[in-house]
């Protein structure tokens, strides 16, 4: 039988959307974003329900929460995302199977959460999501080696950690992997991990002002953790003739994300 989420619905006000903008720049925004104002796609995440509907996601997927990683996410937009939208969320796990790893075998589970405004689809988001071989831990996979044929866009960030813990509480992701070293340190990880729900957002605001057009989709897949004040750069493969992108998410010249771009043709 599938697995559901509690369905739950969120507002998006000025004042929420001025707290997801805190996190993903660690920094307040000049002005208060005004009523109608176009919202990035990543804006919108799963994780939210917790907050929302007073749930653990761990505990309605039946997941492990210390074995559990974010795999990646997509975002397919089918409509306007303003700020005045009240959003419902309805989401459902689309696949789950368990795949053999040089680890052991792992568990990946596929949900697909759809919002809609008004009962009209605006995006589509379909989260992947990993659960490591049972057993003692292992250390972190490095990530593999810069695409020589992508460029820099943008300027070089950093997460701090207090960005990431004002991002973690605003998306309702309270995994200790994010906020305990110590809880870290027994899962082999040198420091606390920056959230996929932060690093997504940096990378869709690099390509957008690169590009100059809002996206229609983003895809965005992990390929190693990435750790606060580490110099992290987003590089991608510009193809003028194309309205895709493909770009990765890079760290101390190892890439920690890889994923694709597509722009509206429009450039609205």
């Amino acid at each position: 039988m599938k697995q559901a989420l509690p369905p739950f619905a969120i507002e998006i006000t000025p004042e929420s959307l001025c707290r997801w903008l805190v996190g993903r720049d660690d920094a307040l925004p000049a002005k208060l974003p005004a009523a109608g104002a176009a919202v990035p796609l990543s804006y919108l995440f799963f994780l939210r329900c917790q907050p929302a509907a007073a749930v653990s996601i761990h505990d309605a997927l039946d997941r492990d929460p210390d074995r559990g990683l974010f795999g990646g996410v997509r975002y397919e937009r089918h409509g306007n995302l303003v700020v005045g939208d009240r959003l419902a969320s309805s989401a459902q796990v689309s696949e789950r199977k368990t795949v053999d790893s040089p680890r052991g075998e792992m568990v990946l589970t596929t949900l697909v959460n759809e919002w809609r405004t008004s009962g009209r689809l605006t995006v589509t988001e379909t989260v992947r999501m990993v659960d490591l071989p049972p057993g003692p831990p292992v250390e972190p996979a490095a990530g593999p080696p810069l695409d020589p044929s992508f460029e820099t866009i943008g300027e070089p960030t950093t997460f701090s950690r207090r960005q990431i813990a004002w991002l973690t509480v605003e998306t309702g992701d309270l995994n200790a992997l994010h906020l305990d070293p110590d809880y870290a340190a027994v899962r082999l990880f040198p420091d606390v991990v920056v959230p996929g729900t932060l690093i997504v957002p940096v990378a869709e605001k690099a390509l957008i002002a690169a590009a100059g057009k809002e996206l229609e989709t983003l895809d965005v897949r992990f390929r190693a953790p990435t750790y606060p004040g580490e110099e992290i750069v987003v590089r991608a493969n510009r193809a003028p003739e194309d309205a895709e992108w493909p770009f990765e998410v890079c760290g101390g010249g190892t890439v920690r994300a890889v994923g694709r771009a597509r722009f509206a043709e429009n450039g609205a």
